[in-house]
């Protein structure tokens, strides 16, 4: 069964630890756990979490030392801190270093759940930046590459240098798609009130339906002249994506 994340949870009360560890693994979720602040940051250090649950008074280094230096052990890495001695002092630093949640013990465990999902979202919602940046620079290199093939050929070759850029145009927006499907589905699981209706109300829907469209149809059209197996691929893609946009 697929995980609904992989989280970190960190508490020196042993039979605290190994309980809040239990129940977030029948709600769904892997999990790792460290009994010290040392611990926690060698975890951290060799492991990439969704989030981290942790308390903050425990062996070892303090709690927020290791959440300051959270951009180099685990970029991004949302942050729920529990504590059965909250303070002020401790609260304000925990907003000061964007803390996800900061709860006071004995936490309800609907309560810790929730603040889970919601960083187990947002790390999804920075995976997919990650990989878009990554995507276009790789498709911005491979467009100057392409850009310097089709000025260096002759005329003679006519249309067939623009295969490339053809098959790397339709290739990005087939992921762009797959991107917009995959934050459409984060939207309904941060908002499931909101239901499908209310993502069939966005007003760029349409447009979103018609570029689907025109990408399937334009690889219909073109897969004589560009015999691809991973063009066809986008094409079996494209219209299994379309067909669940405009599904009743």
């Amino acid at each position: 069964m697929e995980t609904k994340g992989h989280l970190l949870i960190a508490d020196d009360e042993e039979a605290y630890l190994r309980t809040i560890s239990q129940l977030l693994t029948l709600h769904g979720f892997t999990v790792d756990r460290a009994a010290s602040a040392t611990e926690a940051r060698e975890k951290l250090e060799a492991c990439r979490y969704d989030v981290l649950v942790s308390d903050i008074q425990m062996p070892g280094p303090p709690v927020l030392d290791v959440i300051r230096r959270m951009p180099a052990l685990n970029a991004g890495l949302p942050v729920v801190l529990m504590t059965g001695h909250p303070s002020m002092d401790t609260a304000l630093e925990a907003m000061g270093n964007a803390v996800l949640a900061y709860l006071v013990k004995p936490v309800a465990t609907e309560e810790l759940v929730m603040h889970i999902q919601t960083g187990v979202r947002l790390r999804k919602v920075q995976g997919l930046a990650l990989e878009s940046s990554i995507r276009l620079q790789s498709w911005a290199d491979e467009m100057k590459a392409i850009e310097a093939d089709i000025r260096s050929a002759p005329a003679s070759m006519g249309v067939m240098p623009l295969s490339g850029l053809v098959g790397l145009v339709l290739g990005n927006l087939a992921s762009s798609t797959l991107e917009l499907k995959q934050l459409l589905d984060l939207a309904l699981q941060a908002n499931p009130g909101q239901g499908v209706c209310g993502i069939r109300e966005c007003p760029r829907l349409g447009l979103y339906q018609e570029t689907i469209r025109a990408g399937v149809e334009t690889l219909e059209h073109t897969k004589n002249s560009f015999k691809s197996k991973e063009l066809g691929e986008l094409r079996k893609k494209f219209s299994a994506l379309l067909d669940g946009t405009v599904q009743s």
